[in-house]
């Protein structure tokens, strides 16, 4: 009896059940279609949007052509218009007109009157033209003629102060070649002066004095090698070792005697000098000898950028006596450095030059005449 009663209420569960599962399907089923009417929705929007666009731009240029055409029919209605009246004009201009009669005489008489002042003005033009090429030429002339006399006295000061040859000879010839661009008929004086002067320039052989002053710069540092003379105590001790010999005494007076005038000719010798002996240095004299020479060269470097030719010889006098008595001249060494030392010597560091006296004087004289 209990099953029978139980079982009404099991299918009113699976009913019940049936029941919840079919609507759940439905809601689901609705949810899903929803949901593609949404994307879909949005999917044709754009293009809805650019279907109206285009639409819409269609319109717009239909617009602007149907403008434009009527903006075209009125252009050629202005042309045919315009082509109307040149036609009309055309034919005018192919009718003759009819000559009319005036009198051009005064026409003729104002055309001559005017021909002849025309006539006047490029007459004084020309004249004016003319003094103006003369003046300028006179100017051009004067400038010239002073260009020539300022490079002359920069020659002259380079070759006074500085002995500058070069320069001197450059500066010359520039204002050679003013003169001859000045076009003047009186600067040939000058320029046979200034010709003379430079072939004087010319024949002088350039000092090198950059060249002198590393010579005397070489000989500064060989004076440190030189070998000088030994000392008064190292002389005796030399000639006593090689000339003592040792002292045997005999037995009689004689041989006494002779025993002692030979030991004391073994100290002291007595002969002629033949030529002056050199001189022995005492001890520790060696580096005060070097130092002297080296002074007595700087100062001749000193002199050669004086240009001071005296105080030259006397520096180098003085250096080649001292190297004479105080180093060993017959050495390889010392003879290089006699000969160096004689050549230098016997440089003249500042030569006589000749004097641009005369083109000073000539182109100043034509400067003058000038202004």
């Amino acid at each position: 009896m209990t099953e029978k009663s139980e079982t009404p209420k099991i299918l009113d569960e699976l009913s019940k059940s049936n029941a919840s599962k079919a609507t759940s399907r439905s809601t689901r089923k609705q949810q899903t279609a929803r949901r593609r009417i949404a994307v879909v929705t949005i999917i044709l929007l754009p293009i809805i949007a650019g279907v109206l666009f285009l639409a819409y731009q269609q319109i717009s240029l239909q617009s602007k052509l149907a403008e434009v055409e009527f903006e075209n029919q009125r252009l050629n209605q202005s042309l045919a218009t315009q082509s109307t009246q040149l036609d009309q004009i055309e034919q005018a201009q192919l009718i003759a007109p009819e000559p009319i009669e005036f009198d051009d005489s005064s026409m003729r008489e104002l055309e001559s009157v005017l021909s002849a002042e025309i006539d006047i003005l490029t007459a004084q033009l020309a004249d004016i033209q003319a003094t103006q090429m003369s003046t300028n030429s006179a100017t051009d002339r004067a400038w010239k003629i002073l260009e020539a006399q300022y490079l002359v006295g920069i020659a002259n000061q380079k070759l006074t102060l500085e002995g500058d040859v070069v320069t001197a000879i450059s500066q010359l010839e520039i204002a050679d070649q003013a003169l001859v661009d000045s076009a003047s008929s009186s600067v040939f004086a000058v320029r046979q002066a200034i010709a003379s002067d430079l072939q004087k320039l010319r024949n002088i052989e350039v000092l090198d004095r950059e060249g002198i002053y590393l010579r005397l710069d070489n000989l500064l540092a060989e004076m440190e090698n030189i070998d000088l003379l030994n000392s008064m105590r190292t002389e005796f001790e030399n000639r006593r070792n090689t000339e003592s010999q040792p002292l045997q005494l005999g037995s009689d007076a004689n041989s006494v005697f002779d025993s002692s005038l030979e030991f004391l000719g073994s100290i002291f010798v007595w002969r002629e000098w033949e030529e002056t002996p050199e001189a022995m240095l005492a001890p520790g004299q060696d580096d005060l000898i070097k130092q002297n020479l080296r002074l007595m060269l700087e100062q001749a470097q000193l002199a050669l950028l004086m240009r001071d030719n005296s105080l030259y010889q006397q520096a180098m006098a003085k250096s080649q006596a001292w190297f004479q008595r105080y180093a060993i001249t017959d050495s390889v060494q010392g003879q290089a450095l006699t000969t160096e030392l004689n050549q230098l010597r016997s440089l003249d560091i500042d030569p006589l030059l000749p004097a641009l006296s005369q083109s000073l004087s000539l182109i100043n004289q034509l400067a003058a005449s000038e202004r």
